[in-house]
């Protein structure tokens, strides 16, 4: 990482990594003031990586190459188209994961792909997992140098879409902890505030997600870059519907929280109606014997009343004996545990 701007203010200074891709010869890292863009091979292609707080530190290092993309304000404001088309340069918006594990929460990384003959820019300002791993784990073997700008941004917006599917993984994979606590008889009421936050997360995952339509639908029309030719045209299309496979695995997030509350409900009424089961056995034993302990209070004579201690304690060694009975009973047919 080079900083490009001394510090001013408060401003962070921006950071930024030069990838060249060389299809004939070993990927490496280039230096930013030493690099030609108008001198690349048609086998060479570059990849320049920016974390940037303000998009004049951004626009800077598009001075400092000599470069006129689209307008880089969606990087920087909410409310901006997700892509803009200027010669045979395009620039789009997308949103990257940020799964926390720990608090089943989501976040979002906005970042802006900017993308040229045999150059593409990525900004950002915060780091991105996904670019960050693709950087540390690269081969500089490679032949990615023969990709045209077009197609690796195909490969960015595709790891994107990856590190989508990942989160939605994490957070399906804290629903089936959940589910599993809760078959093993262990169901109570504070599941639902944690019921609560994962139903935000699968809301958040919709959400955030949608936000790409319009950027996917675009590429996947035969008027953006209508010079393209079929190839590039193809993967265009495949990430376009790998999106709305992404779109698919979101709305499958929402009914998974919903099965799991329902889930919880039905462990929740079937504990309800065991308990009063219980109860119900319990209030019949209880009222038997009562029943037995006021029959012999009536007055009456018998020969059990002249029996004296040795007729009372026979007596209340029956009642136990029914008692324990039934409870073994119960106990056979489930009906406690």
């Amino acid at each position: 990482m080079n900083d490009l701007l001394p510090r001013s203010g408060h401003r962070d200074p921006a950071r930024t990594r030069v990838l060249l891709f060389d299809a004939k010869g070993q990927d490496r890292d280039a230096d930013l003031q030493s690099l030609d863009i108008t001198r690349l091979a048609e086998h060479e292609l570059a990849w320049i990586d920016i974390q940037a707080q303000d998009r004049r530190d951004v626009q800077q290092v598009f001075e400092t190459l000599a470069l006129e993309p689209p307008d880089i304000g969606s990087l920087f404001e909410q409310d901006a188209e997700p892509l803009s088309v200027r010669d045979d340069w395009f620039a789009a918006r997308a949103i990257a994961p940020c799964w926390n594990d720990a608090e089943a929460d989501l976040d979002r990384v906005p970042w802006l792909l900017v993308v040229g003959p045999n150059v593409v820019v990525t900004a950002h300002k915060k780091p991105i997992a996904f670019l960050d791993t693709f950087k540390e784990h690269h081969d500089p073997g490679s032949s990615v140098g023969a990709l045209d700008g077009d197609s690796f941004a195909v490969v960015l917006l595709d790891r994107m879409l990856t590190a989508w599917f990942d989160a939605m993984d994490a957070f399906e994979c804290k629903l089936d902890t959940l589910e599993v606590d809760i078959l093993e008889n262990r169901a109570h009421t504070g599941h639902m505030p944690y019921l609560r936050t994962l139903r935000r997360a699968a809301a958040a995952f919709r959400r955030l997600l949608s936000q790409h339509r319009d950027l996917f639908d675009a590429l996947r029309r035969p008027d953006f870059r209508p010079e393209r030719d079929d190839h590039v045209d193809k993967r265009f299309r495949a990430v376009a519907d790998r999106y709305e496979r992404a779109m698919d695995a979101a709305e499958n997030a929402r009914q998974l929280v919903v099965g799991s509350y329902e889930l919880l409900e039905t462990r929740l009424s079937q504990r309800t109606n065991e308990t009063m089961r219980l109860l119900t056995f319990v209030t019949v034993l209880l009222g038997g014997l009562a029943v037995v302990a006021g029959v012999l209070g009536m007055n009456f004579q018998a020969k059990i009343f002249d029996t004296g201690s040795t007729g009372f304690w026979t007596t209340v060694a029956a009642m136990a004996s029914v008692a324990i009975a039934a409870l073994l009973l119960a106990r056979w047919r489930g009906w406690w545990r």
